[in-house]
């Protein structure tokens, strides 16, 4: 395993310093709020603990001047000695009632069902009557009450503040152990993000050093690297625009060498042209003369001579042909490309040529348009198609021929493609099929292809062949010109 590089070093340095902020920062924030809760919670609980106790005081204070009224009321009772305990209804709080002789209960009372459930009991109180001499002692058994509701109140308040007591007893032992759990968690996170840090930094800087190795590859004149990124993020779409401009550099390359190739070329084809032209007209009129100046009678020389006459003007045809050939290679016009639609010039091009008819078809869906030099791009569809027929026949075949014009968005192009039905192009051939003399057809000059991928590289496209599948079975010429 390598040791991390400089740029690994630099994004796990700021992984880290922003780990070890955050932790700081968070560490402060936790301490800030612990202690404004701690004060907060410390002075809620001396209010709660104030209150608490006073209105516990109150509930007390309450409880037991009931204590003492209920007393005062049980005496004023007894005083009034009365003879039956139902006479003892409308005494207010009063909830039960027993007149004891000895030990024996001889007369009750007790307060309605629902005044007994909205109260609580107070302990019975036991008051003596006056008695005659000579009769056994007699006593009064009250029971008062207090409202039900206000007891629970006041229990409901006692477990209150015990449990808040509890509470703030568990706070004082909770909140260091808390405080100690926080910063071993804090230590644990500041151990673990320089690793964290470290396998992000290498996944990152894998894909950079993948990008610059190519990069590398490229300036040593390398172009057919290719750093092929299968993710969405922005160093993968750094990455296709990587591929694509390589792919640009690689065809723009391709372009420039084969102009310089068909430059070289277009020199060799002007001189040529030049050098055969010029001895054509006197062998020609040396030909005719010698046929025409002899008079013998000698049947087999007029023969001899007839046929050798005839063999030098096809020869000397020929020758101008290739003359003719040699000159449009090496004086093609420049290029001036205006915006046209393709649609109806590759039309017009196939109808202006009657003896297409019965073999070419335009296949088109919508208008495309492209600059296009109308005059030029004549000759690229002629030889083209001119190609496609004479391929097909010399395979013995009746020839068919397909031209689809289309637009092809995702790589701002127009097309144009070609298909035939004849015996195709040899996969090893497919590049030099375009280079000047190179030519699988016999009497073919090995021109035609060469002017028209100079004639589509001047316009900024490029032609290709043989791509894949061809659906008349045969050559597929594919012209692409930008949009």
């Amino acid at each position: 395993m390598r040791l991390p590089g400089r740029f690994e070093w630099k994004v796990l340095g700021a992984m880290l310093a922003v780990a070890v902020l955050a932790v700081a920062l968070s560490a402060y924030a936790l301490n800030f709020m612990v202690r404004r809760f701690a004060d907060f919670s410390l002075e809620h609980d001396a209010r709660m603990e104030g209150s608490s106790a006073r209105a516990a005081d109150v509930f007390r204070s309450y409880f037991a001047d009931r204590k003492d009224v209920f007393r005062r009321r049980a005496d004023e009772i007894a005083a009034d000695a009365p003879a039956r305990m139902a006479d003892l209804a409308r005494t207010e709080g009063l909830l039960r009632a027993q007149l004891l002789v000895g030990t024996e209960v001889v007369d009750s009372w007790e307060a309605p069902a629902e005044t007994l459930n909205r109260s609580r009991e107070a302990p019975p109180i036991l008051v003596a009557l006056p008695a005659a001499q000579g009769e056994p002692p007699r006593a009064l058994e009250l029971e008062f009450g207090i409202p039900a509701q206000m007891y629970q109140d006041f229990l409901a308040l006692r477990a209150a503040i015990e449990q808040d007591q509890q509470i703030h007893r568990a706070y004082g032992l909770l909140l260091p152990r808390f405080l100690r759990q926080y910063l071993i968690l804090v230590l644990a996170i500041l151990a673990v993000a320089p690793l964290g840090g470290w396998l992000v930094a290498r996944r990152v800087t894998r894909r950079v050093a993948r990008l610059h190795r190519a990069a590398r590859a490229v300036g040593s004149g390398d172009l057919s690297v290719r750093v092929a990124p299968k993710g969405k993020d922005e160093l993968d779409e750094l990455g296709r625009a990587f591929d694509r401009m390589v792919g640009e550099l690689g065809q723009t390359r391709s372009r420039l060498e084969y102009l310089q190739k068909v430059s070289a070329w277009q020199e060799v084809a002007r001189r040529l042209a030049h050098e055969i032209k010029n001895p054509l007209m006197p062998i020609q009129l040396a030909v005719q003369e010698i046929a025409s100046k002899y008079s013998g009678n000698d049947p087999a020389y007029r023969r001899l001579l007839d046929t050798a006459t005839e063999i030098l003007r096809e020869e000397i045809t020929g020758l101008r042909r290739l003359v003719e050939d040699f000159s449009a290679f090496a004086k093609l016009p420049k290029v001036e490309p205006t915006p046209l639609d393709l649609v109806p010039l590759v039309e017009e091009i196939v109808r202006l040529q009657p003896e297409w008819q019965s073999f070419v078809k335009v296949e088109t869906k919508e208008p495309v348009f492209a600059p296009c030099d109308k005059l030029l791009f004549r000759r690229v569809i002629a030889n083209l198609v001119e190609n496609a027929l004479q391929a097909a026949r010399a395979a013995g075949r009746e020839p068919q021929v397909v031209i689809r014009v289309q637009r092809r968005p995702e790589r701002e192009r127009a097309a144009i493609l070609v298909d035939d039905n004849g015996p195709g192009v040899p996969e090893a051939e497919r590049q030099r099929v375009f280079d000047p003399y190179v030519t699988f057809r016999p009497g073919g000059t090995g021109l035609g292809l060469a002017i028209v991928r100079k004639i589509v590289i001047d316009h900024g496209g490029d032609v290709s062949a043989g791509e894949a599948p061809a659906p008349l079975h045969g050559a597929r010429f594919v012209v692409e010109l930008p949009c």
